[in-house]
């Protein structure tokens, strides 16, 4: 979901990688990136950043002596599997996708690199059509890793995203379960997040007493993000108090303006991105027992044809507002959407 820190785990398996002796490529991808032709000239811009960045130092290396095994300085990749798997331009984007990386590979290993890491945010913008002539940025990514990965060609790749990435790999590639180990970013577990609210407060002079962080962690419910945002709103507030210590009286003298903060930064750009009809269905929804949504719920709610609710639903999907888990049954992407819509509708009404 939203505010987990997915983020920070893949800027963390970045360091990673880069103390280990990996060169890593970043990518935060955008809807505008789900077509096989912006995603190939996204990669080929970010593979040839990365091939200058290392071409400098493996000249060094090599005018020095100090160059890489041989049979690390050439990457051969051959593509037999392209003409029966990917079909038309697909085979033909996938090639160049792969040649780009092994390329690159090639001149990192020459700069002493043992690989390529790649690093995708948000990856569950990447959804193939369903029709054979349609787009498949996601299998084509798939298939350049896989055939590079086949010939012992290190490149890793690492995708990062909200639920629905996962059912959209799974149509993507039927090998795409073996090609990831899985892992599941939840919310913190409540020690973990009352770790997290107080241990920034060490060495600041700032305290908390234990009810204001029992009051905290209650309505935060293990979320990193909001964990941030409580946190700082509370300091700012005692900022301007001049006081140190956050206690309860300080919070609910704070809520309303954490609250708007939150509104206005988390939930309402991603309501207000969104056409009239898919606002009018998140507006029924605030009335629908939740979790989860069920799609028969709410078409018996809403005023429109049950036709339009599941087409409507399919575009909250893909706008990443909901994400779809078995038949019927919708989840929101955000965590407290539910008593956000239900404000909202308090507001408009």
């Amino acid at each position: 979901m939203r505010g987990v820190g997915k983020t920070v785990l893949l800027r963390r398996f970045d360091d990673i990688a880069s103390d280990a002796e990996w060169a890593t490529v970043f990518v935060e991808l955008e809807p505008r990136h789900n077509d096989e032709d912006r995603l190939t000239r996204l990669l080929d811009g970010v593979l040839q950043e990365v091939v200058a960045r290392h071409s400098a130092t493996g000249r060094i290396r090599q005018v020095l002596g100090g160059a890489v095994e041989a049979a690390r300085q050439t990457a051969k990749v051959t593509f037999e599997d392209f003409e029966w798997s990917l079909g038309g331009e697909i085979a033909t984007r996938t090639r160049a996708v792969a040649e780009a990386m092994a390329h690159a590979v090639e001149v990192v290993q020459r700069s002493g690199k043992e690989g390529i890491v790649l690093l995708f945010d948000e990856a569950q913008v990447l959804v193939d059509e369903k029709t054979r002539d349609g787009s498949h940025p996601l299998s084509m990514l798939l298939a350049a890793v896989s055939a590079l990965q086949r010939q012992g060609i290190p490149v890793c790749l690492v995708l990062c995203g909200l639920p629905n990435l996962t059912v959209n790999l799974l149509e993507a590639r039927t090998y795409s379960e073996r090609m990831f180990r899985g892992d599941e970013v939840a919310s913190l577990g409540m020690p973990e997040a009352g770790q997290a609210f107080l241990i920034p407060l060490e060495g600041t002079g700032r305290t908390a007493d234990d009810e204001l962080v029992d009051r905290v962690l209650a309505d935060v419910e293990g979320y990193p993000y909001f964990i941030q945002l409580w946190g700082a709103e509370l300091w700012d507030a005692a900022t301007f108090a001049g006081v140190s210590k956050f206690s309860v009286d300080l919070l609910e003298a704070t809520d309303s303006e954490i609250y708007r903060r939150l509104d206005l930064d988390f939930y309402s750009p991603r309501v207000d991105a969104l056409r009239p009809a898919e606002q009018d269905l998140l507006g029924t929804a605030a009335d629908a027992s939740y979790p989860p949504l069920l799609a028969g719920e709410l078409a018996a709610l809403s005023p429109k044809k049950a036709s339009n609710v599941n087409v409507l639903l399919g575009r909250l999907v893909r706008a990443n507002v909901l994400y779809r888990q078995g038949k019927g049954r919708y989840y929101y992407t955000a965590p407290g959407f539910d008593s956000y819509l239900r404000r909202r509708g308090e507001r408009l009404a």
